[in-house]
């Protein structure tokens, strides 16, 4: 005959085993909790130039809803068309009332951390995805000529580095609609929203080689968010933290 607490030696390892297991789990893989928790905002683009993906929205989609460094992640898809960003974009800070903001976007060989928005667009004025040019000659005719991020750039790239993945600092963010989502972001005030720190920040495409080993996979590219979002944080709750550049692309 079987006694009933023949079981608890089992369910007692059973307990043990998860308490061991939870301090491995990553961040990114913690739900939010019910608690009042401040909000980073992460933005991404819809697919474009033909792609049937963009690796910012695939990546940026993966953090929705979790809770990393005391954060609530909340997250938002953008169009790649011009004038058509601002709206939404600030639709979604005014929603979620973020402390941090970080836009990502795709299209450079390795994670890159944009320090200058500049007000203009590429001199070749691209076509959207509705096929339009720019609109006019700057971003906001009444607006200045450059903004610089406040994201914590050199923390950022030292972490990423340190984490073997590719990573620098650029004081070019393009002409296309991946600067005017940058300028847009800096410039923008909602009221009752005050955001501590926000910038942008390129990816590479799915299957670019990495330069410091392998190539950048989904997996890979989750990470890097991840590293940034967190350093991000790290320099949100620092006072004496500042950006600072770093490697810059030439």
């Amino acid at each position: 005959m079987i006694r009933k607490h023949s079981q608890r030696p089992a369910t007692l390892l059973l307990a043990a085993l998860a308490l061991l297991l939870a301090p491995h789990l990553g961040a990114a893989e913690t739900p939010a909790s019910g608690k009042n928790l401040p909000v980073i905002l992460l933005t991404g683009f819809e697919p474009f130039g033909g792609l049937e993906k963009n690796a910012s929205w695939e990546t940026v989609k993966t953090f929705e809803g979790k809770e990393i460094a005391g954060y609530k992640i909340a997250t938002a898809l953008l169009p790649v068309v011009y004038d058509e960003m601002a709206e939404p974009l600030k639709k979604a800070i005014e929603k979620n009332k973020p402390e941090i903001v970080i836009s990502f976007g795709v299209g450079t060989e390795v994670m890159q951390t944009e320090l200058i928005a500049r007000n203009g667009y590429h001199r070749m004025k691209p076509k959207d995805n509705k096929g339009q040019r720019p609109p006019r000659e700057k971003i906001d005719p009444n607006g200045k000529d450059e903004i610089p991020t406040l994201l914590p750039a050199a923390a950022i790239v030292k972490a990423l580095m340190q984490a073997k993945i590719g990573a620098q600092t650029s004081k070019d963010a393009g002409g296309y609609l991946c600067n005017e989502c940058f300028y847009r972001l800096m410039e923008t005030e909602v009221q009752d929203a005050p955001i501590k720190l926000r910038g942008f920040v390129h990816v590479p495409d799915f299957g670019t080689p990495d330069p410091a080993g392998g190539a950048f996979t989904a997996e890979k590219l989750i990470k890097a968010a991840q590293i940034v979002i967190e350093e991000t944080a790290k320099a949100a709750k620092s006072p004496a933290a500042a950006p600072a550049e770093t490697k810059e692309k030439k």
